[in-house]
C-alpha cells in the first residue's frame, strides 16, 4: 500500500473517531449539566462549581500528555482515553440521583475530554505532515464541520432519549458509542515512520502570544457558554428541549464555518477571513442583546456566534499543526488548557456576580479571541512557510 493510500485511510479513521466521540460526549455533558442544575432546584452555585471543577484536570493534562507521548502516539492515547469515557458514562447512570457523585463523575469526564483534545491534535498533526498548508486548512475545516455537527446532534440526542430511557438506559447507549470509538482507534496501526516524518515542517522558536492567548481562551469560552445557557433557559421557564436546540445551533455554526473553509481557500486572504469572523461576533452579540427573547432569534444569534468561534478554532488549529511537531502540539495544547483554569474561575465569578447578564461574557470573549488573531504576528505566523528547527519538549 502506498504512503498516500495509508495516510488517506488513517484520515478517514481519524474523521470517524473524532466525530462519533464528540457526538456522544456532547450528549453526556449536556445530560450531566442539566441533571446537576435540576437536582438543586435551579440553584446556580452547584452548576458553577461543576463547570469550574471541570477545568481542574487541565493542570494534570500537560504532565499526562508529556509522559504518555514517550510511549504512545496520539492515536493510541485517544483509544485509551475514549475507553475511560465508556466507564464514566456507565458511572454517570449509577450516580444520577447523587449530586456529589455527578460532580465527581463530571470532573473525570472533563479530564478525559481535555486529554482527548490534546491527543486528537497530536494525531491530526501526525497525519498532515508533508501536506501543503491549503490542504491542511481544508482537512481541518472538514474535521471541524463533522465534529461540530456531531456536537450539535449530541444535545438533541440527550433531549430526545433522556425522557424515554431511564438514567441507566441512556448511560448504556453512551457507553456503547464510546466503546465503538475506542475499538476502532485501537484496531488501527500507526502510520509508518516514513509517513510521519515526510516533509517535516516544524516550529519557530516561540509560539506568538497573540496565538497562545486565544488557545488559552478556548475552554473558558466554552465554560462560560455552558454556564450561561442553562441559566438563561431556566430563567425563561424553558425546558431541556430548548436547551438542546440552543446548544445544537451553536455547534451547527461551528460546523457551517468548517464547510465554508473547505469550499473557499481562506489561506489566500487570511486578513479578510479574520475580519469576517469579527463581524460575525459583533452581529451575534447585537442580536442577542437587542432582539426579543424568542427561541428562533436566540438560536440565530448562537448560530452566528458558533461560526465566529469555530472559525477562530480552525485558524488556531492549522497554525499550530502546520508548524509544530506532534509532541510539541500536545504539550502546547495541554499547557493552554492548564492556564485556562484560573481564567475560567475569574469568568464564572463575574457571571455569578452579573447573573442576569451572564450571557455577555462568552460573546465578548469570542470577539477578543478573533481580535487577537488579527494581530500581525499571529497572521504572519500562520502564513509563514519557512521550515525551522524543531521544538524540544
Amino acid at each position: 500500500m502506498s504512503e498516500q493510500q495509508s495516510t488517506s485511510k488513517e484520515l478517514a479513521v481519524f474523521l470517524f473517531c473524532s466525530t462519533v466521540y464528540r457526538l456522544f460526549s456532547g450528549a453526556l455533558l449536556v445530560s450531566l449539566t442539566w441533571t446537576i442544575l435540576k437536582q438543586n432546584d435551579d440553584d446556580y452555585l452547584p452548576l458553577a462549581l461543576a463547570i469550574f471543577c471541570s477545568f481542574i484536570p487541565a493542570f494534570i493534562t500537560p504532565v499526562m500528555i508529556k509522559r504518555l507521548s514517550r510511549r504512545m502516539d496520539g492515536r493510541q492515547m485517544s483509544a485509551w482515553f475514549v475507553l475511560c469515557l465508556t466507564g464514566l458514562a456507565l458511572i454517570s447512570g449509577l450516580s444520577r440521583n447523587v449530586t456529589v457523585g455527578l460532580l465527581v463523575t463530571n470532573l473525570f469526564v472533563w479530564l478525559m475530554i481535555m486529554s482527548l483534545e490534546a491527543s486528537l491534535d497530536m494525531w491530526f498533526t501526525q497525519l498532515q505532515r508533508g501536506m501543503d498548508q491549503t490542504r491542511v486548512r481544508r482537512i481541518s475545516g472538514a474535521t471541524t464541520a463533522t465534529s461540530q455537527a456531531a456536537l450539535m446532534v449530541g444535545p438533541l440526542l440527550a433531549a430526545g432519549l433522556m425522557p424515554i430511557l431511564n438514567g441507566m438506559g441512556f448511560s448504556l447507549v453512551l457507553g456503547a458509542g464510546f466503546l465503538l470509538v475506542a475499538g476502532v482507534c485501537h484496531s488501527r496501526r500507526s502510520l509508518p515512520v516514513a509517513v510521519q516524518e515526510a516533509g517535516k515542517v516544524v516550529a519557530p522558536a516561540r509560539l506568538p502570544l497573540t496565538l497562545f492567548v486565544p488557545m488559552v481562551l478556548i475552554w473558558p469560552i466554552l465554560g462560560a457558554f455552558n454556564f450561561m445557557l442553562p441559566v438563561y433557559v431556566s430563567n425563561h421557564g424553558w425546558s431541556l428541549f430548548e436547551l438542546g436546540v440552543l446548544d445544537a445551533v451553536f455547534g451547527l455554526g461551528m460546523a457551517l464555518i468548517g464547510v465554508l473553509v473547505i469550499i473557499a481557500n481562506t489561506g489566500r486572504n487570511l486578513l479578510a477571513y479574520l475580519c469576517a469572523l469579527i463581524a460575525l461576533a459583533v452581529i451575534s452579540t447585537s442580536m442577542w442583546w437587542l432582539m426579543p427573547d424568542t427561541l428562533l432569534l436566540k438560536a440565530l444569534s448562537l448560530l452566528i456566534l458558533g461560526m465566529a468561534f469555530g472559525g477562530a478554532r480552525v485558524h488556531i488549529r492549522v497554525a499550530i499543526a502546520y508548524r509544530y511537531s506532534e509532541a510539541a502540539v500536545g504539550l502546547y495544547v495541554s499547557k493552554a488548557n492548564a492556564l485556562a483554569t484560573p481564567v475560567l474561575l475569574l469568568i464564572l465569578s463575574l457571571q455569578l456576580a452579573i447573573i442576569e447578564n451572564a450571557w455577555l461574557l462568552p460573546f465578548l470573549l469570542v470577539s477578543l479571541t478573533v481580535a487577537l488573531l488579527l494581530q500581525t504576528s499571529a497572521t504572519r505566523f500562520a502564513r509563514g512557510q519557512a521550515p525551522v528547527e524543531a521544538v524540544s519538549v
